[in-house]
């Protein structure tokens, strides 16, 4: 087993350093799948709840996510990070917060940077597309109403985003960190978190590159910041912007409670626009995540030595 020594130079993997009883690097791999698993059940029981309540079958659709089926899948999530929760001081006996949010350097500033960056980056895609005229934007039809569920969907994608950024950037990092060291800690996470949008609508080679990118760019971020609140942050933000502010698809899921209206022209190309992948699926978001990435790799190639001087959580 390794201790990671300076090859972490983080806090974050350090985190599983607090557990009493430690899980080891396969187990550790289970227990993700098992609270995605357990979320999925979760969610399921949820739309349930919603048709019931709703008497709309629609909300069932995996084409078109509206507002009911939005809640239902955070529910999902909620499940998921409820295992987790569990697992943690009942199994290894040592605190959530440990997963990546204790102790907290800055962490205001964190959430701030994670969330204007995601805004920008955004924005920059989708405004880009549409100067090129890959894109077409108009309003959504929707009413004052939408500025509530703005919120509500937003507090929604924080669930979501933070749940599989403590699942895969946290808690998966540090069990494999622990056993295998930090490159199979960064890879093991990549695979993970692609596999998880490798069913959606839309999924190619370039949305397949653009995962990894994603995945890369948010674990050297996580590990430079030494903790998950930017990428938490950053993650939630990024996913609200394109799907209900401005109403593109979001990895293949179309979302119908949203702010405006964003397709794909109908003379454009996939390659440029993401097609039915949405955004994520296009070469520019390519280049977008290419310059994180350098950043989020310098950024923690340039705090690695003041990492490296912390004594280790224990």
């Amino acid at each position: 087993m390794t201790d990671g020594g300076t090859e972490s130079a983080s806090p974050l993997p350090r985190g599983i350093l607090r557990a009493r009883r430690p899980t080891g690097a396969v187990v550790g791999i289970l227990v993700v799948l098992g609270c995605f698993v357990l979320g999925q059940i979760v969610s399921a029981v949820a739309f349930a709840v919603a048709v019931v309540l709703t008497g709309d079958l629609s909300v069932l659709s995996s084409m078109r996510i509206g507002l009911a089926a939005q809640v239902a899948l955070t529910g999902g999530f909620l499940g998921a990070t409820l295992g987790l929760v569990l697992w943690l001081p009942l199994k290894e006996g040592r605190p959530f917060g440990s997963i990546g949010f204790l102790p907290a350097r800055r962490p205001v500033r964190a959430v701030a940077l994670g969330a204007v960056a995601a805004l920008l980056a955004i924005s920059l895609l989708v405004l880009g597309n549409v100067g090129a005229g890959q894109l077409v934007i108009g309003g959504s039809g929707a009413g004052y109403a939408i500025v509530g569920v703005l919120v509500l969907t937003l507090l929604g994608f924080v669930v979501q985003a933070s749940t599989e950024e403590i699942l895969t950037r946290g808690y998966l990092m540090q069990v494999t960190w622990r056993k295998w060291g930090i490159t199979a800690a960064l890879v093991s996470q990549a695979v993970v978190f692609t596999l998880l949008h490798g069913l959606n609508t839309g999924f190619g080679p370039l949305p397949l590159l653009n995962l990894v990118l994603i995945s890369f760019v948010l674990a050297f971020w996580a590990l430079a910041e030494g903790g998950l609140w930017g990428v938490c942050a950053f993650h939630a933000v990024w996913n609200w912007c394109q799907g209900n502010v401005y109403g593109a698809e979001v990895s293949g899921m179309n979302l119908t409670a949203t702010l405006a209206d964003t397709r794909p022209a109908e003379d454009g190309s996939a390659l440029l626009n993401g097609g039915a992948f949405g955004i994520e699926g296009g070469l520019p978001t390519t280049v977008v995540l290419a310059g994180m990435l350098l950043i989020a790799v310098l950024a923690y190639r340039r705090r690695r030595s003041s990492f490296a001087a912390e004594p280790a959580q224990s």
